[in-house]
């Protein structure tokens, strides 16, 4: 009985310790592997580490992005085709949420091909993903909000 409560106290532990990073905001880390054929035959492979963005990490997305579109000579973003505004969006979230990342993804900025770019960022995507509730599959129990009626949050 003692070794599963050493168990058991091993598996709280741990669950304080990822508790603790969720909290921190930005310090959460999981593994992802890259395993990538591109168009042009290359194959891409790797370990990919992904951070939880705080805030402001976000926002320094958003200025790695406005610098890179000012760099390509953008002076009115709203006539930027889509596409390259959307390369840069992938390229400066990488650059942001990227804690670690294998040889290929160095300098992002000097990837020639597009699609791998992609598909880190739908491994990213997914990776974000995974932090979010499913309120579609979250079962009725008998509480006022899932009840439709109007609730107070108080602090």
């Amino acid at each position: 009985m003692s070794e599963n409560l050493t168990e058991q106290q091993k598996a709280v532990f741990e669950a304080v310790k990822t508790a603790e990073r969720v909290r921190a905001g930005g310090e959460l880390k999981e593994g992802e592997l890259l395993d990538f054929n591109s168009s042009e035959g290359n194959h891409y492979t790797g370990v990919l580490v992904f951070k939880k963005l705080t805030v402001a990490e976000v926002m320094r997305a958003g200025a790695i992005k406005s610098e890179m579109l000012r760099e390509a000579g953008v002076q009115d973003v709203q006539l930027v085709d889509t596409d390259v505004h959307f390369m840069a969006h992938v390229v400066s979230f990488l650059e942001v949420a990227l804690a670690k990342r294998p040889e290929c993804l160095l300098k992002l900025k000097e990837i020639t091909e597009p699609d791998l770019l992609y598909h880190v960022y739908g491994k990213y995507q997914v990776w974000e993903a995974s932090f979010r509730k499913d309120f579609r599959n979250t079962p009725e129990d008998n509480s006022q909000a899932t009840a439709g009626e109007e609730t107070l949050d108080t602090p």
